[in-house]
């Protein structure tokens, strides 16, 4: 097995000290707490980025017309290629 990528995939793992046999006592242990008391807990308030803001979406006109423009610049485009041999 490579060691780097194991290391990778359960860094968190070993940074907690958790071997793969005392998996199954962890996974016992937090479903004991969880029936001790199945109450939820505290969530943290986040705050959402209130920088980004999405385009406002465009009429079809204006979506017509861009596509326009965008074919418009490209038949100009090969005109002048052609023009150019």
């Amino acid at each position: 097995e490579d060691n780097q990528k194991y290391k990778e995939c359960f860094a968190s793992y070993i940074e907690e000290g958790v071997e793969p046999d005392g998996l199954e006592e962890l996974y016992e242990s937090v479903h004991e707490a969880i029936r001790e008391d199945p109450s939820p807990s505290a969530k943290k308030d986040i705050s959402p980025d209130k920088s980004y803001k999405r385009k406002a979406k465009l009429s079809l006109d204006e979506r017509k017309a861009r596509v326009q423009a965008k074919k418009d610049a490209k038949i100009a485009e090969l005109e002048a290629d052609s023009d150019d041999e």
